[in-house]
């Protein structure tokens, strides 16, 4: 039997801009969001700004925390996805904290950037990253910033921006801060299991 969700009616619907940015407009957008987790109101967001003025990434960014939410709300999903900004996030959660009307900001973004992934959008830099960092906890159940770092710059970091790092990791190992080993926690499946659940079953 055919799902409500699946029912939908996912026609392009008109387009519309936002900061520089133009998006076919899907009415469900919105709900789809906010059936991850647990159907919370997002139309509760009334544009204070507080989010983006609570940021530390916000400088980075080209539309920040506040015109993303506004996105989400008008249906903009092909640009939101295709965002770097949501790639920028560090989970800090001030957003979320600091929100007047307890929107889940950090929730949503977060849920972006599992979208993006799943439909193949997420092509940046910071995508790149958020990825093989994910892969690398799932594999150990600890982070192993060596294999991090060498998986990335597998991907086409500059000469420079390898030597660059060089130096600060020969720092970091003579104070102790890194590893030459990965450490491993007893069940490191439970950390993929989490991972896996998170992506809706897709392996890390």
């Amino acid at each position: 039997m055919e799902s409500s969700a699946a029912r939908v009616d996912r026609r392009p619907g008109p387009e519309l801009g936002i900061a520089g940015s133009a998006s076919r407009v899907d009415p469900a957008f919105a709900r789809e969001i906010a059936a991850v987790f647990g159907q919370p109101n997002l139309s509760l967001c009334y544009q204070c700004g507080m989010c983006s003025a609570s940021c530390p990434t916000f400088d980075r960014m080209r539309y920040g925390p506040r015109k993303l939410m506004h996105m989400v709300h008008l249906g903009m999903g092909e640009a939101a996805l295709r965002s770097p900004d949501i790639w920028l996030c560090v989970s800090c959660y001030s957003c979320t904290s600091r929100c007047p009307q307890n929107v889940p900001i950090t929730e949503v973004i977060a849920t972006l950037r599992s979208m993006a992934i799943a439909r193949g959008l997420a092509r940046d830099r910071e995508a790149t990253f958020s990825r093989i960092f994910v892969q690398v906890l799932a594999r150990y159940g600890r982070m192993f910033e060596p294999e991090v770092l060498l998986r990335y710059d597998a991907t086409g970091v500059s000469p420079g921006e390898l030597l660059r790092q060089a130096g600060l990791g020969l720092r970091m190992l003579r104070k102790g801060k890194i590893g030459l080993h990965p450490e491993r926690i007893e069940h490191p499946d439970s950390v993929s299991d989490i991972v896996a659940w998170a992506r809706g079953g897709e392996n890390a």
